[in-house]
């Protein structure tokens, strides 16, 4: 181990800004969570830019990696991971950190992951198999990943972490007591099937919800166009605002000027979005996909609603639009879940925590 004075060193591969994990890294990267406690020193490479000639740019980025392995010696590498192009970028970065006798950590975020690992073909699958059981540590966001991380993959369970998301959040709740206050429903995501965002315009639209009093916005990138195009073949853009994606600041004004969180989704592995509605006090209403699971309890902190249902969508959202005192009952145990699990203030301890037994163990080896 390095001296006292001088804090090990780690990599922590990033994407670029644009997806929940990477929001998550730049709160870390800003100073989230960090103090005078902290044991190591992080040293964040941005590891892929979504940018036109982004795979021209990936040989100078190895090369980038490869001089700090060698000339800045980290003492292990954080690699987060999603399936498709991610996987087979970071595996590379993973074999640079094996020529180097650098140890490396997995960290598992890709919602997909099971579909696309299950879908490859038997000789990929078997150099994904590798690629992960070489991994000092598998961290994934829930027990429903490792269990496939265990059973399916082949990871040694002695090596897998559980180690929820973490997002900021107010110091208070925003105070949403004015009188004849009009709900507001939020989404936050990439809009598009498989968020769930056509059941959710659908479910809008439907009778029970048009009888009541409500507005809604759905912020996100993707199919935007699109989405403003169904609200207003549906009726409802007197009601329903479409802004496309949003900065982080104006991210935190919706949160804080909206009531219920809902996320409809196909496919999660642990949504940022979820977490930050639970943060600003708004009450969940999310399908259950993912570690979602491990973190609403239905009927106690949010309300679970079937996938691809959007009849079931629509019962759900007018019951806690119409009752002021159950949306504030869950949305109440929501944020106190947040502040005991989820508030990031805590997070990079937790995660410090995994690196160093990783760098314990190196160091017994090495003593060998």
């Amino acid at each position: 181990m390095p001296q006292a004075s001088t804090p090990p060193r780690l990599i922590v591969l990033v994407p670029e800004e644009g997806g929940g994990i990477s929001r998550l890294f730049q709160q870390l990267q800003r100073g989230g969570g960090q103090d005078d406690r902290s044991r190591l020193e992080i040293d964040f490479f941005l590891s892929h830019d979504k940018r036109r000639g982004a795979l021209l740019r990936f040989p100078g980025r190895l090369g980038r990696f490869l001089a700090r392995l060698i000339f800045r010696r980290p003492a292990a590498c954080h690699i987060n991971l999603a399936s498709r192009g991610s996987t087979l970028r970071k595996a590379i970065f993973a074999w640079l950190c094996r020529r180097a006798s650098v140890p490396y950590v997995l960290h598992l975020h890709g919602g997909g992951y099971r579909d696309f690992f299950c879908n490859l073909p038997a000789p990929l699958r078997n150099i994904v198999r590798a690629f992960f059981r070489r991994a000092a540590r598998v961290i994934v966001l829930g027990q429903v990943w490792r269990d496939f991380v265990v059973e399916v993959i082949g990871v040694d369970p002695a090596r897998v972490v559980i180690l929820p998301n973490a997002v900021h959040g107010p110091d208070a709740v925003p105070n949403r007591d004015a009188p004849g206050r009009v709900p507001q429903i939020l989404f936050l995501g990439r809009l598009g099937p498989g968020k769930g965002i056509p059941e959710l315009v659908e479910a809008l639209a439907r009778d029970d919800m048009r009888s009541l009093s409500w507005r809604a916005v759905l912020a996100g990138d993707g199919q935007v166009a699109e989405t403003q195009a169904a609200v207003a073949a549906a009726g409802l853009d007197d009601r329903v605002e479409v802004p496309g994606w949003v900065g982080p600041e104006a991210v935190e004004a919706l949160l804080a000027a909206s009531d219920i969180l809902v996320l409809p989704s196909h496919v999660e592995n642990l949504p940022l979005s979820m977490l930050e509605g639970m943060g600003y006090g708004l009450c969940p209403v999310v399908t259950p996909v993912g570690a979602v699971p491990d973190v609403i309890r239905d009927g106690q902190n949010g309300l679970l609603v079937p996938v691809d249902d959007a009849g079931a969508l629509a019962g759900v959202l007018a019951r806690v639009v119409s009752d002021g005192e159950l949306r504030g009952r869950l949305a109440a145990r929501a944020r106190a879940d947040f502040e005991a699990s989820y508030d990031i203030r805590h997070y990079r301890e937790k995660l410090e925590a995994v690196y160093l037994d990783v760098l314990g163990e190196n160091d017994q080896r090495s003593a060998r």
